[in-house]
């Protein structure tokens, strides 16, 4: 519960930059290839370790607000698939972003990943079922007590922030958000 989030505050560091413009967002890539690779893995890393995370907030609330927590429970993980297709994507991207290859084709090639339907529902779209889970989960530990609201305040708005900068590209965005989850979720992981 502490590192998950601190691998993600560490990777937003870390990143040289989203963008919402495939030509940029490969500018940004080739600028800084080792650090868009570095932020990648740490990402990764987050992911792998957010799944226990997630189930450790789903056994917390076991006796009490159980339907909270199979609902936010699944709704997260789903979400932390998606983000996993995320992530293999970013690290096409990385890859597109080699030097040796004709930067005009792959700049069309990632436009067309990325304006496919059947990309963007199963993996950027369902993303925001992890917020949409933490949030419940968030709710249902305050709820039965097992956290403080302002705990459970900053795992909640950590996700939805999280999905907000994603969706926008805003790196200093993901930094706040993976800050609070920090916040949040480590205090709960350092309580247990």
């Amino acid at each position: 519960m502490v590192l998950a989030p601190l691998f993600l505050l560490l990777s937003a560091i870390v990143h040289p930059g989203f963008k919402t413009d495939e030509a940029e967002l490969l500018a940004s890539a080739a600028g800084s290839l080792d650090a868009w690779y570095l932020a990648e893995i740490l990402v990764l890393i987050s992911i792998v370790l957010a799944l226990p995370a997630t189930l450790g907030l789903m056994h917390m609330l076991r006796e009490r607000h159980v339907a909270a927590g199979h609902v936010g429970g699944g709704l997260a993980l789903i979400g932390l698939l998606a983000y996993t297709g995320v992530t293999a994507i970013q690290f096409v991207v990385w890859q597109m972003a080699q030097p040796q290859l004709e930067r005009g084709q792959m700049v069309s090639l990632l436009q067309g990943v990325n304006d496919a339907t059947g990309i963007f529902i199963p993996f950027y779209l369902c993303t925001f079922a992890f917020a949409l889970g933490i949030v419940v989960l968030a709710w249902g530990l305050a709820a039965a007590r097992a956290i403080g609201p302002l705990m459970a305040g900053c795992i909640g708005l950590g996700a939805v922030l999280l999905s907000v900068a994603f969706a926008t590209a805003l790196t200093w965005l993901l930094i706040v958000a993976a800050a609070l989850l920090l916040v949040g979720v480590g205090s709960t992981g350092l309580m247990v």
